[in-house]
């Protein structure tokens, strides 16, 4: 079922902390991306590397292994292309495991005990990438993610994106992938925990200060009481069925909204 007016007109702001420590901007290196994850992301970027790491050591061994093969018979395939086939034999079910360990030690020798649990790996990791498609918070980052991107070149704040990322993720680990293609690397930082909160001493009100901010600043003065509609005259025609509320979330469905920076301070409790 679709969503509430007032909730689709809400839908739109993505999350904005309160404080950001540090401003940092996030290097304009060429083809160079930042994307902050939790654990979820953190195991399935981790299964990757172990599948491609295993399926790396089968090419290098099927490479050593290729001279021996060419020497005893010119007209055999390609000794990876074989582990290849055996291995998509085993995937699909044609396959059994014990036929699939005997053909990878008949090519690739005894070096290839690493590969004998491949289809464990794999199915692992077809789960995890499914438990990322499904999950709400996973969901949200990827969104966050495409949100941050959006921004101009060279204005993708760091500590913004991670004050961002830290809002949906609460009190759970948070992870800073960085990707370059030039060359060709990926790094991952468990980052701090931003949970903890600096110890603040309290301190007294000058006397004569207080004695302004309340009496003369912060005075009430008798004054007329204003209305609280801010709809035109002639807008109210169209929505006069509706309650307050409603009516101007139909009046801003249309309207664009940016992010920007609230202070709010309350001077009778501020020390």
């Amino acid at each position: 079922s679709p969503l509430p007016l007032s909730e689709r007109f809400l839908s739109t702001v993505k999350p904005l902390t309160k404080h950001v420590s540090a401003v940092s901007f996030v290097e304009d290196v060429k083809d160079s991306r930042v994307f902050y994850g939790n654990d979820d992301f953190y195991a399935l970027f981790r299964l990757h590397q172990i599948l491609y790491e295993r399926i790396l050591s089968a090419k290098e061994n099927s490479t050593s292994a290729e001279v021996k093969w060419k020497a005893k018979d010119a007209s055999s395939t390609d000794p990876y292309t074989r582990f290849m086939d055996a291995l998509y034999n085993l995937l699909d079910g044609s396959a059994e495991n014990a036929k699939f360990e005997d053909e990878c030690r008949a090519i690739l020798g005894n070096q290839s005990y690493v590969l004998f649990t491949l289809d464990k790996l794999i199915y692992k990791l077809i789960r995890q990438l499914q438990t990322v498609a499904t999950d709400e918070e996973d969901n949200k980052l990827l969104q966050l993610y495409e949100y941050e991107k959006s921004r101009k070149p060279g204005k993708l704040n760091d500590s913004v994106y991670h004050s961002n990322a830290h809002v949906i993720l609460h009190e759970e680990n948070v992870y800073r992938f960085q990707s370059s293609s030039s060359p060709s690397r990926l790094s991952i930082q468990l980052m701090d925990n931003m949970n903890e909160k600096p110890e603040f001493s309290a301190v007294s009100v000058d006397p004569n200060f207080s004695f302004y901010l309340h009496n003369d600043f912060l005075s009430v003065l008798p004054a007329k009481k204003e209305p609280h509609g801010i709809l035109l005259e002639r807008n109210k025609p169209k929505y006069g069925d509706l309650d307050e509320l409603s009516a101007i979330c139909a009046v801003m469905e249309d309207v664009k909204i940016i992010n920007g920076l609230e202070c709010k301070i309350s001077c009778n409790s501020s020390k």
